[in-house]
């Protein structure tokens, strides 16, 4: 995601109204880039049958909503980390990891949300592949931020 050092490049850089709505653009893009891969990979990894699928896509819609509504919530926080990072003081690192803390626990309520959804009208061995998946697929994102992320000063 090399969106983010864009990110953090622009931050730097300026502040203009356009320039912040070049990135907003260039962010979009990548999530519904990203939404689609995802949803690519789960079709090519699972075996739904016609009544799963029918039951399934419409549980993963209202997830992969949820979810982005957190993902916003840790773009925010990844501007915030950014434009504070070169006046960084420790009430504003407490802010960050608070909010950072509370994303992470929202992640796993609605992940586990959804996993009792779908629990309802798939086999348990097919919902623990799913948030495999879905898992694996977060994992790499994270591991994408990690690499591009600054650790703070």
């Amino acid at each position: 995601m090399k969106f983010l050092f864009s990110l953090f490049l622009l931050l730097s850089i300026s502040t203009a109204a356009s320039a912040q709505t070049a990135l907003d653009e260039q962010i979009e893009l990548v999530r519904q880039s990203a939404n689609t891969d995802r949803k690519i990979i789960l079709m090519g990894n699972m075996n739904f049958t016609s009544e799963e699928s029918a039951n399934f896509w419409p549980a993963w819609n209202e997830y992969r909503a949820a979810m982005r509504a957190n993902g916003d919530r840790t773009l925010a926080l990844i501007k915030d980390f950014a434009a504070n990072f070169d006046t960084m003081t420790d009430q504003k690192a407490s802010e960050i990891l608070t909010d950072h803390f509370s994303i992470e626990m929202q992640n796993v309520v609605v992940k586990q949300k959804f996993s009792q959804t779908i629990n309802k009208f798939l086999p348990a061995q097919k919902v623990m592949r799913i948030i495999q998946i879905e898992n694996k697929l977060d994992a790499a994102i994270d591991l994408q931020l990690a690499a591009e992320i600054p650790l703070a000063k």
